[in-house]
């Protein structure tokens, strides 16, 4: 199941790319996210490959995901893998300068069902999860603009 979401944001490629590499902006607009930090010491030079864990709440309970960056280029693709017993999901971030001051971003999440029960889940959800997937743009949309707006 592939779900997407496309937005343009008024604030430089710089700002935008921090709000989805940064742990401490990661946990301001991933909705439920608790926690986002890296496992070892960051390799500015050699990213591909950085595992990482989050805790997202859902619901009344926090989960655990750990995941995996797949591609890093600074201020245009940004991607990472999380597989879990359930599914896993291969998401990417396309970001475009399209001025000094204004950055689009593609977003596209793949997710693969891997029990019965999750591919009921998914078919019943997939509406809601599209908007979801747009209403979580909005959020690094309103990171984007904050950060920007503060001078960051």
């Amino acid at each position: 199941m592939r779900l997407t979401a496309a937005i343009d944001i008024a604030a430089p490629a710089e700002i935008v790319w921090r709000c989805i590499d940064e742990p401490e902006q990661i946990v301001r607009w991933v909705e439920g996210a608790v926690e986002h930090r890296y496992l070892g010491p960051r390799d500015p030079a050699h990213p591909v490959g950085q595992k990482f864990v989050q805790r997202l709440k859902q619901g009344s309970k926090v989960s655990v995901f750990e995941g995996t960056l797949i591609a890093f280029e600074r201020l245009r693709h940004f991607a990472f893998v999380i597989p879990s017993p359930a599914y896993s999901s291969e998401a990417h971030f396309r970001l475009s300068a399209q001025g000094p001051e204004r950055t689009h971003v593609d977003y596209a999440i793949d997710v693969t069902l891997h029990t019965g029960k999750a591919k009921i889940a998914a078919a019943l959800l997939r509406v809601p999860l599209g908007f979801f997937v747009k209403k979580q743009m909005r959020r690094l949309e309103a990171l984007a603009l904050s950060l920007h707006g503060a001078g960051a």
